[in-house]
């Protein structure tokens, strides 16, 4: 009976040698991936997507109503300054000119009627107060006479005003009539046609159908109209470089431009709720397939550090530090700001070390304070390096060979607040 309890004994005592001396030639602590800091070349950079559009462009619109019976002219087309573009028809206009010109000329000769009944009115006063002195005639054929005269006067002035809206009337009926023929007011190309000989044509704002018939535009200066952020476009300023990129054009290679334009006041997105403002982008050298409309990436650099110490932008973290720099956790954190922070490895533990970041680009961030260049840090797993704290075991593991043909990324997820 006691030879089996030994022989039991025994086994267990091995099973537990077996396994102690097992669990000592594992590594211990989590595993994470480093990168030593490194010094490049970093940019920040503003990222939006717009439309490109020409710097300058008219919408053509009628003023005054009326059939198109003449466009001579097509979608795509040059046009130069002066051509004609649109013509109306004529008649109702030259109508209403010529009745206004009529009632202007009749006024006038009404005018020199009065002018003749106030001379005659002028000298019968002056023969009535003749007589009145030699006390043949009575005061109230003096007043009479003073009153034909007043009232003659009146009537002048009465026929002046109304010649004055007469000639008003002339002016705005030419105008009209000089209104129904529309030329182009500068040298460029009719990028959009929306009327066709016979149609109808509306004065009124562009929102009403038939009120705009044209846009005439200059496309040798064009521009990328894009709008960004209220936290973005506080980091733009005029004269910045941007790269414009076109799909539509099938080209890697971006266009070259410069910040023209950035709208003082914003628009509230409404399927967002934030707030955007237009930004303008003036191409240096437009490629000449450009067309307006077409999609434009824009990648506007907002800010570019030469020769900076930078770390992959996963490795920067928030965390809480006492005046010491000791990592503070729990109730003990709670209220107190966060500071950017970086985790090294020590004697196979995690260690905190807080740091001043400057420029950042979508990989990398500058470093400009608490490191130095090769010093590893520790840059993920993502979900490993969003609850490490100081202290902690942790441990690398070396790269099997054939890495180097796979992602990069290392399995990183990066995630961008």
């Amino acid at each position: 009976m006691k030879k089996p309890l030994i022989a039991a004994a025994v086994i267990a005592v091995l099973v537990l040698i077996t396994w102690a001396s097992i669990r000592d030639g594992q590594p211990r602590g989590t595993s994470v991936d480093t990168e030593g800091a490194e010094r490049r070349t970093v940019s920040s950079r503003v990222k939006a997507t717009g439309e490109i559009t020409p710097e300058r462009k008219v919408e053509i619109s009628a003023k005054v109503v009326g059939e198109i019976i003449a466009l001579p002219v097509i979608e795509g087309q040059e046009v130069s300054s002066g051509q004609l573009l649109v013509e109306i028809e004529r008649d109702l206009y030259e109508g209403a000119r010529d009745q206004a010109r009529a009632a202007l000329r009749q006024a006038e000769v009404s005018r020199r009627r009065i002018e003749v009944q106030l001379v005659d009115a002028q000298r019968n006063l002056r023969r009535v107060r003749q007589l009145f002195s030699d006390q043949l005639v009575s005061q109230e054929a003096l007043d009479q006479a003073q009153l034909a005269v007043d009232t003659v006067v009146v009537e002048a002035e009465s026929q002046e005003h109304a010649i004055d809206q007469y000639r008003s009337a002339l002016k705005r009926a030419t105008d009209d009539l000089a209104r129904t023929t529309i030329r182009s007011p500068m040298d460029g190309v009719l990028i959009q046609l929306d009327a066709e000989q016979g149609e109808t044509v509306v004065p009124g704002s562009t929102n009403l159908p038939g009120s705009v018939i044209m846009i005439v535009a200059d496309m040798s200066r064009l521009l990328a109209e894009v709008e960004v952020s209220e936290v973005d476009v506080v980091n733009i300023s005029l004269g910045q470089t941007a790269e414009v990129t076109v799909d539509a054009l099938g080209d890697d290679e971006p266009q070259i431009g410069r910040v023209v334009e950035i709208a003082t006041s914003g628009r509230r997105d409404p399927t967002q709720g934030t707030i955007r403002f237009r930004v303008k982008v003036a191409l240096e050298d437009p490629d000449p397939a450009l067309r307006p409309a077409m999609t434009a990436k824009v990648d506007i650099l907002t800010a570019t550090s030469e020769d900076a110490l930078t770390v992959p932008v996963q490795a920067v973290v928030k965390r809480t530090l006492d005046e010491d720099g000791e990592e503070l956790r729990g109730s003990a954190a709670k209220g107190l700001d966060e500071t950017d922070v970086v985790y090294l490895i020590a004697d196979g533990e995690a260690v905190v070390q807080a740091v001043e970041t400057g420029v950042s680009d979508v990989l990398h961030v500058e470093i400009t304070n608490g490191l130095s260049a090769g010093q590893e840090v520790i840059i993920g797993p993502y979900r490993t390096l969003k609850k490490l704290k100081a202290g902690e075991a942790v441990r690398t593991e070396e790269k099997k060979g054939g890495d180097d043909d796979e992602d990069d990324s290392g399995g990183v997820e990066v995630r961008i607040d």
